[in-house]
């Protein structure tokens, strides 16, 4: 009877943290949803202004600037989309399909990939506002291009000075995250891949005979008695 009841404890805590663990990878598709969304976006908005805009051929710097920072938007944006894709796509096939403990290893995963994810994302954000600043320079009087040129460099500073005030000020320490640490001690068997698996410990010299070896030889014994 306790054992029944130790075993059904068990499970309804391990249905409650794979219920957490869910919640968790519901927030990390959404988030990762509107960053590639928004990624996407500004490769499309980029790509079209740029085979639309006729270059005059007497500019050749503001002309390299802008194919540079065309091309640096549209890669980064599409490797934060297709980032975006692989993370979601298969980290919640891994959650939803893996073997026990998968969803703390898919979760796990895709809290790592965070950085690399919004890193791109940042960087398509600048690399776009910088084709904003060279085409003002390839299409735009001096005078009109220096204006534009303050607007845009303006934003710049603001994007990258609020970006970190707002991440320091939801910054979340390693020590204040929530952890599912102590539910290792309730059932380790699900935490998978956290332990290297344990070798039996070694035989004495004298337990290597099998059971039937040393029945034998004990008859042996009894015969030659």
């Amino acid at each position: 009877m306790l054992a029944a009841d130790k075993l059904l404890l068990q499970s309804n805590v391990k249905q409650r943290s794979i219920a957490l663990r869910e919640k968790e990878l519901r927030l990390f598709n959404t988030n990762f949803s509107a960053v590639g969304t928004q990624a996407a976006i500004m490769a499309g908005f980029t790509l079209t202004s740029f085979v639309e805009i006729d270059l005059p051929p007497n500019k050749p710097t503001a002309k390299t600037m802008l194919h540079t920072f065309v091309t640096l938007s549209i890669c980064s944006n599409f490797v934060c989309v297709a980032m975006v894709t692989f993370v979601s796509v298969w980290g919640t096939g891994k959650a939803l399909r893996g073997r026990d403990g998968a969803m703390d290893t898919a979760v796990d995963g895709m809290n790592a990939e965070r950085t690399l994810i919004f890193s791109c994302f940042a960087m398509g954000v600048l690399a776009t506002l910088g084709c904003l600043f060279s085409a003002a320079w390839v299409l735009m009087e001096t005078e009109i291009a220096i204006v534009s040129s303050v607007i845009v460099g303006s934003t710049m500073y603001l994007v990258v000075s609020e970006a970190r005030r707002i991440r320091t000020l939801f910054f979340l320490d390693k020590a204040d995250e929530v952890s599912f640490e102590e539910l290792r001690e309730i059932f380790p068997e699900s935490w998978v891949g956290t332990e290297p698996p344990r070798s039996p410990p070694p035989r004495p010299e004298g337990m290597n005979a099998s059971p039937k070896s040393a029945r034998g030889g004990s008859r042996q014994r009894t015969n030659v008695d």
